[in-house]
């Protein structure tokens, strides 16, 4: 008996006299300890990788919307209009649909037409009555429009139904460059935000009669004029070429990503909230929208000037890419609802003219960006 007890002592120790397949109680607690140090140093390069491919992905759209806007020079031998003629119709993300392998989609605002407001209506009728739920999921759904560290996969679009409810449409990330410059004939300092998508603001009015306003648009994305003098029949003349950027592709912006503050995205509530008189024109809008409201959907402006309620002399945005406090749901900042911004950690990515994407820092000057938008002021700057 004696002798099958030791046996048994004998199968459970180590030759040190330890007992195999046992530890205590501080070796688990450090074991645990040090799974938990490796996680916590983990994880923060998990998520900056996770970030880093984010905005990858990002430049990765905007390259793309860049050669759409090349192939569609190389086709119609001009750049796509901001929109055609007047408020209230698309913009030029729905002109460069078919150059970024969604013809279908551009079908479906070509086909739009209202007695009252012409042809490439992208509200009232198109929007509420005409479309079916497959085809506003489809329009909502192009990737190349979304930034991922600003939203999560699936389509984006909005009835907006609010209070003045009049933005309905798909959401996107990206918005075209709008610079004006001085009126010195008018003795006005310079054009409000909203004077670069908007036309007549009324249907029938002519062309030219607002052709004062629109030729004080000093960026490369104007508003498309009637060739056959007869806006309703949806006839184009597209007037900016490459040729018209004098200071050169390389430094010209083109399209960048547009400033929408925490808590926004996905929300079009044009319902006031608080003492912020804009606030909703910095809302997640659809990005086939323009003109008087709806500006800051589309296009976004560097060189902006607005005092909160359109009055000249208008104040010139100073910060033209946001940062992280410039918006709050309770401050009142008009000016910053229409820069441009991103959830991307210290920059904002931009496409320029020859299609490369680069990374402005969110220190870079009004002046230098200012520069950089307008297509023939003929300064030199270097990139920030």
């Amino acid at each position: 008996m004696e002798g099958q007890k030791n046996k048994n002592v004998n199968q459970v120790k180590g030759g040190g006299g330890g007992y195999l397949g046992a530890f205590t109680l501080v070796e688990l607690l450090v074991v645990i300890a040090i799974i938990g140090i490796l996680i916590a140093l983990l994880l923060p390069a998990v998520q900056a990788a996770r970030e880093a491919a984010r905005r990858m992905q990002c430049s990765n759209n905007l390259k793309q919307i860049g050669l759409g806007i090349h192939n569609f020079h190389d086709s119609r031998k001009a750049l796509p209009p901001s929109n055609f003629f007047d408020l209230n119709r698309s913009t030029l993300f729905g002109f460069l649909y078919p150059y970024i392998e969604q013809a279908p989609l551009h079908e479906i605002i070509a086909k739009s037409y209202d007695p009252g407001w012409g042809p490439y209506v992208t509200f009232l009728n198109m929007w509420r009555d005409q479309l079916s739920q497959q085809e506003r999921i489809a329009l909502g759904s192009v990737s190349a429009y979304k930034c991922p560290s600003k939203r999560s996969s699936g389509p984006a679009y909005t009835t907006d139904t609010s209070a003045g409810g009049d933005k309905p449409g798909p959401q996107g990330d990206y918005a075209y460059v709008v610079s004006v410059r001085g009126d010195t004939a008018s003795g006005a300092n310079n054009l409000g935000w909203w004077d670069h998508g908007s036309g007549s603001g009324a249907p029938g009015a002519p062309y030219d009669a607002i052709e004062r306003r629109l030729h004080l648009v000093a960026s490369p994305f104007q508003v498309a004029r009637s060739a056959s003098g007869v806006w309703q029949d949806g006839s184009m003349t597209l007037k900016i070429t490459f040729g018209s950027v004098t200071d050169g592709l390389t430094n010209q912006l083109f399209l960048g990503e547009k400033h929408i503050p925490l808590g926004r995205v996905g929300n079009c509530d044009a319902t006031q909230v608080g003492p912020a008189l804009n606030q909703p024109n910095s809302g997640d809008c659809s990005y086939l929208l323009t003109g008087v409201w709806k500006s800051p959907a589309s296009g976004r402006n560097i060189s902006s000037f607005d005092d909160g309620n359109g009055s000249p002399p208008y104040t010139p945005l100073q910060h033209t890419i946001a940062r992280s406090g410039d918006f709050k749901e309770d401050e009142f900042n008009p000016i910053r609802s229409y820069g441009f911004g991103s959830y991307h950690t210290g920059v904002c990515p931009f496409v320029m003219g020859d299609g490369s994407v680069q990374s402005m820092s969110v220190t870079s000057t009004f002046q230098v960006l200012e520069a950089l938008s307008m297509m023939s002021d003929g300064l030199s700057v270097s990139i920030p």
